[in-house]
């Protein structure tokens, strides 16, 4: 299993379990995402997301996405990355991501997505997708919204950033050392369990995203992948880290 789902009391646990390929994403991964996120809307009163390993999450796994052929094969893909990324826009409850080691790529525009997240001292953070002549979806369709023009340097650079600088544009909201994650994680949560959950329900119905322009950065990202400067520069990625 490569997603771990589990009810810890009243707070369900999802656990990116691919340590190998640094907890990235291909379709039936997305899928599966999506699924245990809507399963946790009516078990729990949190859901805290997070990955083994090194990894929080690498976003897309490049070697499937460099096996999509044709245009059935890259809308399949997608539509599973939008499945996942519209079950966190439609949950009634907080969100909470954990971040110890890599969060680049899709894994990093999860956290655009987050109530809350908390980062230990020596993550990093990137938006990469235009080296491999991709496009972030998320970081298009909601970033400017949600921690203002800085998502533009990210998206058109890749750079890669720390957990204090993360934390100062607005991705993070608490960074402490690995050892002390998960005692944040358990205040974090006590500070919520106080809350009426029918105001968190309600405030999350405010809270949430407008989705259009995600379905057409979607739709421009379901093209691109087929695009030749994509599959070149995907093929260089995947044999660089073949070496």
């Amino acid at each position: 299993m490569v997603i771990k789902y589990e009810i810890q009391g009243d707070v369900a646990w999802i656990t990116l379990d691919r340590e190998e390929k640094l907890n990235s994403f291909d379709e039936k991964h997305w899928y599966d995402l999506g699924n245990y996120i809507r399963k946790s809307n009516g078990e729990a009163l949190a859901l805290v997301l997070t990955g083994k390993g090194r990894s929080f999450s690498a976003g897309d796994d490049i070697f499937a996405m460099l096996s999509i052929e044709n245009e059935e094969k890259s809308r399949n893909f997608f539509s599973s990355l939008s499945y996942a990324i519209n079950s966190i826009l439609s949950l009634e409850i907080p969100f909470i991501s954990v971040v110890n080691g890599i969060a680049y790529g899709g894994g990093c525009e999860i956290l655009l997505l987050s109530d809350i997240v908390i980062a230990s001292t020596n993550s990093r953070f990137s938006i990469p997708e235009g080296r491999l002549g991709l496009i972030p979806p998320m970081a298009l369709a909601f970033g400017e919204n949600l921690i203002g023009r800085s998502i533009r340097r990210l998206a058109i650079t890749g750079e890669e950033i720390g957990s204090e600088e993360a934390r100062l544009l607005g991705i993070v909201d608490y960074v402490v050392p690995e050892d002390k994650l998960y005692e944040k994680v358990d205040h974090v949560l006590s500070m919520i369990k106080k809350m009426s959950p029918n105001s968190i329900r309600v405030m999350k119905k405010w809270f949430r995203l407008n989705s259009s322009n995600l379905e057409k950065t979607i739709y421009d990202l379901t093209r691109m992948v087929l695009d030749d400067d994509a599959i070149k520069r995907m093929k260089d990625f995947t044999l660089r880290k073949k070496r």
